[in-house]
């Protein structure tokens, strides 16, 4: 990506349609999605985040809606270190 000083990890692209695809990252660098599309003369109409890290989106949540994450999710983004300091 142009201004990063250093390379981004590789990507996973699948088309799923002529207009939709499936990308798979590993970091979330600044509107990374965003820039990559715009970088081979392409444009991102809309954005979906299906998992962070070891943490999976219900499929059943509707935008805008949200879960309570369980103790071992919490625990899998150093939420446990981050508690046990307060």
């Amino acid at each position: 990506l142009h201004n990063e000083k250093e390379l981004t990890k590789p990507a996973v692209l699948e088309v799923v349609t002529p207009t939709e695809v499936r990308l798979t990252i590993s970091e979330g660098r600044y509107h990374q999605v965003k820039r990559m599309f715009a970088a081979v003369g392409n444009h991102v109409v809309g954005l979906h985040r299906e998992r962070i890290g070891d943490i999976a989106l219900d499929a059943a949540l509707a935008p805008g809606e949200y879960r309570p994450l369980t103790e071992a999710e919490i625990a899998s983004v150093g939420g446990q270190h981050a508690r046990s300091k307060t």
